[in-house]
């Protein structure tokens, strides 16, 4: 090989990795600092987690653990601080803006890495905003009580009313959703989108009531689970293996 190849080689390396330094950097620059994610596994904040994972984002965003469920009492105040009702998740823009909804968080994300192209295409857009809505104004009202409910309550202490009505409520949007994945292989179509990371967290945490027997009637949805299970970026936000009673905490 003659040295202006060689030459010529180093060169086109240099400028490669230039401009892989400048995407990398081209983010969150309007921000005055790095947005923290205050995160928990496995509470809602995993939908952020596990999108930041598929969007390989990590170096821009400094995600903070904040322990739910025994904080101490100067975490709590400090965290209020953050998010008035000291849940989780919250991501500080450090712009003066909290985002204090999944949805917001992983929608932003997804806008913000739009080079990464897990936001919705223009032909998709009205059936992302779609998921996304009834994920976390549908769904997430109807699996918590169901959750803390069957997972967490002594069955004497349970509220049979409440499981009745959130359990119809289930199974009439889980008949509509496993129409919906049976033809197709995500949440929006044949892409994987910030959509499934919602979508996804969903049909993960109904998974675990009573050992998955809400799921069980519903193939395509447990197909659909399935094979967000075989992604990295799951593997990656979702480290944590589920207690044998059916619960994660």
């Amino acid at each position: 090989v003659d040295k202006k190849s060689v030459l010529l080689g180093l060169a086109v390396g240099a400028l490669a990795a230039c401009a892989f330094l400048r995407s990398r950097n081209q983010y969150c620059k309007y921000l005055k600092g790095k947005p923290t994610l205050y995160h928990s596994f496995p509470f809602r904040s995993t939908r952020c987690a596990w999108l930041l994972a598929e969007l390989d984002a990590t170096d821009h965003v400094e995600v903070k653990s904040y322990p739910l469920h025994r904080p101490s009492e100067e975490q709590r105040i400090a965290y209020r601080e953050v998010h008035p009702l000291a849940t989780l998740p919250s991501m500080d823009l450090k712009n003066g803006t909290v985002l204090i909804e999944s949805s917001a968080i992983c929608m932003f994300l997804a806008d913000e890495f739009a080079d990464r192209g897990l936001g919705p295409r223009a032909e998709d857009r009205a059936e992302y905003y779609n998921i996304i809505a009834v994920a976390t104004a549908t769904l997430d009202g109807c699996l918590e009580p169901l959750y803390m409910q069957l997972t967490h309550t002594k069955e004497e202490n349970r509220d049979p009313k409440l499981i009745e009505d959130r359990s119809e409520k289930w199974h009439k949007i889980a008949t509509h959703l496993d129409k919906l994945m049976a033809t197709r292989e995500f949440a929006v179509g044949p892409r994987f989108s910030a959509a499934d990371c919602v979508l996804g967290f969903d049909i993960w945490w109904v998974s675990l009531i009573q050992k998955g027997a809400l799921l069980e009637p519903y193939p395509h949805l447990s197909a659909y689970l399935a094979r967000l299970k075989e992604r990295p970026g799951w593997k990656k936000a979702f480290n944590r293996e589920t207690k044998p009673s059916g619960g994660s905490l």
